[in-house]
């Protein structure tokens, strides 16, 4: 069988020149001849692994649970390492994982990796993170959710050179980083750098700050010891240790995060976890508490404690009281989630009343809980139980004043001892609050919390981060089309905007020093995000389409 030499040549020209994947076509039979000198087909007990197939369907735009269905089959060959090798074959000569990164979905690259797809793959010298990057310039895809799961699953920033996105403070050359910048940093995988993706990389990167952001935060982070990434793998857990690249800023919460939860599956402690998130609104305590839930699959409980007066609130009532049988919506949680790993974020907690209090002792201290419907012993001792609150911000706050230098030195640069001397500062703080929190909430309650986790305010390039990342969020609403239609729930009377930003650090830092108030956080960022920007999209050309351009 020949191959069309033009058509492949073509191929790798529109590659060379704007990184653009072909479309994969369907062999017409298994019995192709070529078929044997490619490894994207495979037959064992569990049917054909056909990975062209997979490509194909990814292509089409098949959902994650569709790809999921395809591969989950041959589960027991991807463990035993059977099919590893075909995961990481190509199609077309291409790595497969790159089709996977053009689909856009950040689920659908963890869970490719979880098959053995290896996130460090590159196809003629451009690595999958610079990939996943370019593809950043689409509206329509959530490019910086995509680079952080890469990143999160040990996609190493060796193949992008450091004045990519050091220093972090500025805006790149329109051409990119100059020659004499980049002649310093000499790697064999970086022949790109001399060619058209050079300029590609540094429109995305100018496009959006939170890339630049995320590659830096890759540079400074320090790695688990080896021993922790092995209990982590065993105890299905790697997903929390890129915990970090999800969030702004809050480095050292996600550290002690990642920490406590390591030391206990280590040590198989057979008590919950109990953490106190401090820190003012809008500055991650949610957020944190989500993703956590997210990268380890658990189910989270939110409850909102300002309307916990009394322990039937959190719990529900005990028997023979109305509603016993009904119960309340923690107390059914943790029954379902008995002996098993779940999250319970009680939410401002420092409006419970000490009736709320005390009854979490019993549970926070031996892992058990009597279910109020049937009076049976529930198991809690998995349960992690996170307190969120704001009692402690005039602590926090004048905390960071008075260490600006020392616990923000770091957010723009690259010195070690400095990080160091941060966490120790974090720990001093941690020491503070939970001094406090003895005449808070009681010494018996705060003796039996695990960790005092504290969240700090914002950097300037940290609130600049959470401009970039509202104004990503913004621009795929805008990408959506418009629908005219009766139907409220549908209706979308603006739409079909490409929102540019050739400059985001610049025009974000702007953003972010106008409206940042260390009181409300992010929130602050987004209203005056709001006000700047969402607000001045006007519904009636947007019908027919057109730009939205901010310099």
């Amino acid at each position: 069988m020949k191959k069309n030499t033009k058509s492949t040549a073509s191929k790798k020209q529109q590659w060379d020149s704007a990184l653009i994947l072909p479309r994969v076509e369907k062999r017409a039979s298994d019995k192709d001849e070529d078929y044997a000198s490619f490894s994207y087909w495979y037959s064992s007990t569990s049917g054909v692994f056909n990975l062209r197939d997979i490509v194909v369907a990814i292509q089409r735009g098949d959902t994650c649970d569709r790809i999921r269905s395809l591969l989950s089959p041959h589960q027991t060959e991807f463990q035993s390492l059977k099919l590893k090798h075909e995961i990481c074959g190509t199609v077309d000569d291409i790595p497969a994982f790159f089709f996977v990164v053009e689909s856009g979905s950040a689920e659908m690259i963890r869970m490719w990796a979880s098959y053995g797809g290896e996130v460090n793959t590159e196809y003629r010298e451009v690595s999958l993170l610079v990939y996943a990057m370019v593809r950043c310039l689409s509206p329509k895809a959530d490019g910086p959710v995509m680079v952080a799961t890469l990143l999160s699953l040990g996609a190493s920033i060796d193949s992008v050179p450091p004045p990519f996105y050091l220093p972090i403070d500025r805006d790149l050359p329109e051409a990119g980083p100059s020659d004499a910048e980049l002649a310093v940093f000499k790697q064999a995988k970086t022949g790109w750098v001399l060619g058209p993706v050079r300029r590609l990389l540094t429109d995305a990167l100018n496009s959006c700050f939170t890339l630049r952001y995320a590659l830096h935060r890759a540079s400074i982070t320090e790695p688990l010891s080896g021993a922790n990434q092995a209990i982590a793998k065993k105890h299905s857990a790697t997903g929390l240790l890129g915990v970090h690249y999800f969030l702004v800023g809050q480095t050292q919460a996600c550290q002690s995060l990642v920490e406590i939860f390591m030391a206990q599956l280590a040590l198989g402690a057979d008590r919950p976890i109990i953490l106190l998130f401090a820190g003012p609104s809008g500055h991650g305590k949610t957020e944190l508490a989500q993703n956590m839930g997210k990268l380890l699959s658990l189910d989270l409980q939110t409850v909102d404690c300002t309307n916990l007066r009394t322990s039937m609130d959190l719990f529900g009532p005990f028997f023979p009281f109305a509603g016993y049988d009904q119960s309340s919506v923690v107390n059914n949680f943790l029954d379902e989630h008995k002996s098993q790993r779940s999250i319970v974020f009680l939410d401002e907690f420092e409006k419970t009343q000490p009736n709320v209090q005390e009854a979490l002792l019993l549970p926070f201290q031996s892992g058990l809980y009597l279910d109020r419907r049937n009076q049976q012993i529930v198991d809690c001792s998995k349960t992690i139980w996170i307190l969120a609150t704001n009692a402690f911000d005039d602590t926090i706050l004048s905390f960071c004043k008075t260490h600006y230098r020392e616990l923000f030195t770091n957010t723009v640069g690259l010195d070690k001892r400095a990080s160091h001397q941060a966490r120790a500062l974090g720990k001093e703080l941690s020491a503070m609050i939970k001094k406090e929190a003895i005449g808070k909430f009681g010494a018996p309650l705060t003796g039996r919390i695990t960790s005092v986790i504290p969240f700090l305010t914002f950097s300037p390039t940290e609130q600049a981060a959470v401009a970039c990342k509202e104004m990503d969020r913004l621009g795929r609403k805008l990408a959506r089309p418009v629908k005219l239609c009766d139907d409220l729930k549908l209706y979308r009377p603006v739409g079909n905007i490409k929102l540019q930003i050739p400059f985001s650090y610049s025009v974000c830092k702007a953003l972010a020093s106008q409206g940042y108030d260390e009181q409300l956080g992010a929130r602050s960022i987004i209203n005056t995000v709001d006000s700047e920007v969402r607000c001045h999209c006007d519904p009636v050309p947007c019908c027919t389409g057109g730009d939205l351009r901010r310099r």
